[in-house]
């Protein structure tokens, strides 16, 4: 037994030095192969700028003011609501074309009623348009359809005082600019960025299987 150990340790060390690369090749470096990677497809190409601070389609003229004419009838609405309200307290019947359409006494409840829908005109018409206004804004091409259908609610405010009406040319403008070319291309854009196309990307030629040309020792 301890005759085979001396030699069954020469065998392993011999074993050993062969296994090992010579000292010249453990210097040179293994060669690099290229690191098989996945090509990012091509980006879209849309007739929009990009804006270089947000990384989103630029805003045209005729978006923003758009934006700011349905928000401005908002505000023209309101405000017109509010002088409804200071009015109906000293001359009720005067205070709105509406209210004028009724006798009523002084806390009635066709009032109540009569200001109650005053109310509710405005709600409407002030949120179809503030509606209309921020997705205009953020690119839904729907709002075109609903600036057309908050056009003709704002006609409601025929039922407020004389403020009211001001509101109406500035909800039509507004509902008219987002049918213009700049609007529509702005809104293709949006529409390709939150709904890009499926782009493959070219196919992967030069496949090796196997261990990599620099794990192999042949």
């Amino acid at each position: 037994m301890s005759v085979d150990q001396p030699v069954e340790a020469k065998a392993a060390r011999r074993l050993l030095d062969e296994r090992q690369p010579p000292p010249e090749a453990a210097l040179e470096p293994a060669p690099e192969a290229p690191i098989a990677t996945v090509v990012a497809p091509p980006p879209l190409v849309i007739g929009v700028p990009i804006n270089p601070r947000t990384g989103e389609p630029r805003r045209p003229f005729v978006i923003v003011a758009a934006g700011v004419l349905c928000w401005l009838a908002v505000a023209i609405t309101a405000a017109s609501v509010l002088w409804v309200y200071w009015d109906a307290v000293s001359r009720f019947a005067e205070a709105s074309w509406l209210m004028g359409q009724f006798v009523t006494e002084k806390g009635s409840l066709e009032r109540v009623l009569l200001a109650v829908a005053v109310t509710v005109v405005a709600i409407i018409i002030g949120t179809a348009n503030a509606i209309v206004g921020w997705y205009a804004l953020t690119g839904y091409r729907w709002t075109r359809i609903a600036g057309l259908i908050s056009a003709v609610l704002t006609v409601g405010a025929l039922v407020l005082n004389q403020l009211g009406w001001y509101a109406i040319p500035a909800a039509v403008i507004g509902a008219a600019l987002l049918w213009l070319p700049q609007a529509k291309n702005f809104f293709i854009a949006w529409t390709a960025r939150r709904h890009p196309q499926q782009v493959f990307a070219p196919p992967t030629v030069d496949v090796s299987y196997g261990p990599l040309p620099r794990y192999r020792t042949d």
